[in-house]
């Protein structure tokens, strides 16, 4: 069956150009063939969850929501693939330990580069050996993108335990949606990440186990939408998925068995390995180095945050927290007498804009603050195709720099008011 054909769309330059988009890929499956039955579990966005009241929206601009509001169940409730079909998933080489990492879908590292364009509707053609986790991501809506218009961008595995036979791998996978599709203006639907585990044996024609979701956290979808032709148009949210994950029925058996279900995994026995937790943890900082600072709660995804003289200023003069509005109020009903409390209020009071870094004393009082669309707005002023180094990360480097300047000269005045 084909999976693929070639449209016209207008790129980012507003030409028109030819691209070969990416339908669902159906795989055959060989004689002999051990076949891994994926079955979908899928519960839509709760409306509740957003920011917007989507009742109080204008009817005219209800339409964009059109992809959201109708998605009420997955493209496809299950699907048979051959074991071969989760190859790409294997590590690049075989002499390797528990830890080690690879990328299965490389990122676009390049930061100059501008963002993908918003303008797109159909996924382009993707790579033979990616296709299987194009087709993991299409059965919940057949619009997935392997690449997200922004970073975190990619898939990246780690090989958390090793056996004679069988690998233990967990992976990663950023990935968007597009709901819409014309005359309606695109709606993008972001999952903050997809979590995957999956016990293949080493020459991949023995699937144990395969398991992938977007973690159930308070907010976990990022979601961008136009109600009109110009990005001036763009609103956006963040919302709640209960659930969106896929999850192998049984072990990978012979066309012809049915009872593979029967079949255990504690057979299997690992000579090395290492914690879910601590694979995970690796995981996390492939995609944001910036981690390996200690903060607290959540954490700003900006490639500044990962330059060498930012991590060494944050670490030396900061203790840094990154939260969502709705941890914070978390946080004071939980223990309004606590000092946690008491600076998750500190941040409620000052906060009004929906990305915002804000630097304050220990008694709570605001040194500095700039959000984000100040922050690329000096950056956009600033810009020169002759900069070296990063705009955003240098404009930043100078707020926290500034931060402390405004410290010290607070502190000198109380000196002297003593």
């Amino acid at each position: 069956m084909k999976d693929s054909y070639t449209i016209l769309q207008k790129n980012i330059y507003e030409t028109q150009s030819k691209y070969t988009v990416q339908e669902f890929p159906y795989f055959s499956i060989q004689f002999g063939e051990q076949v891994v039955n994926i079955e979908v579990n899928f519960k839509p966005l709760l409306l509740s969850s957003l920011a917007k009241n989507v009742s109080d929206i204008d009817e005219g601009k209800t339409s964009s929501m059109l992809g959201l509001l109708n998605w009420k169940a997955p493209y496809k409730e299950r699907h048979p693939f051959g074991a071969k079909s989760f190859s790409p998933f294997l590590p690049p080489k075989e002499d390797i330990q528990p830890g080690f990492i690879w990328w299965i879908v490389e990122p676009n590292n390049d930061n100059y580069s501008p963002p993908l364009s918003n303008e797109r509707y159909y996924p382009p053609q993707v790579p033979s050996n990616l296709l299987v986790i194009h087709a993991l991501l299409s059965l919940f809506h057949p619009h997935p993108f392997l690449w997200t218009r922004f970073q975190p961008q990619g898939t990246v595995a780690i090989l958390r335990a090793i056996g004679d036979n069988f690998y233990d791998i967990i992976f990663r996978i950023h990935a968007e949606y597009q709901l819409n599709k014309p005359p309606l203006h695109p709606f993008w639907f972001t999952p903050s990440q997809f979590q995957g585990r999956l016990i293949i044996n080493k020459d991949s024609s023995v699937v144990k186990f395969f398991h992938m979701e977007v973690p159930d956290t308070k907010l976990n979808v990022d979601m961008e939408w136009l109600n009109g032709p110009s990005e001036d148009s763009m609103e956006v949210d963040i919302g709640y998925i209960p659930q969106m994950s896929l999850i192998s029925s049984a072990i990978s058996v012979p066309m012809d068995n049915e009872r593979g279900a029967n079949q255990k995994l504690h057979d299997i026995k690992w000579h090395a390995e290492i914690s879910v937790e601590e694979a995970l943890t690796s995981l996390e900082l492939q995609f944001f180095p910036f981690k390996k600072v200690k903060y607290y709660r959540r954490t700003l995804r900006e490639t500044a945050l990962a330059s060498p003289p930012i991590l060494e200023i944050l670490n030396t003069h900061f203790i840094s927290f990154w939260s969502i509005v709705e941890d914070l109020k978390e946080i004071i009903k939980e223990n309004s007498d606590s000092v946690a409390s008491f600076f998750a209020q500190v941040c409620l009071d000052n906060y009004d804009f929906p990305v915002e870094s804000i630097i304050f004393t220990p008694n709570g009082s605001v040194i500095h603050r700039i959000n984000i669309n100040a922050l690329l707005g000096l950056v956009d002023e600033q810009e020169s195709f002759f900069e070296i180094r990063d705009p955003v990360e240098k404009n930043y480097q100078e707020f926290l720099e500034n931060a402390l300047l405004m410290s010290k000269a607070i502190r000198v005045d109380l000196e002297k008011k003593q």
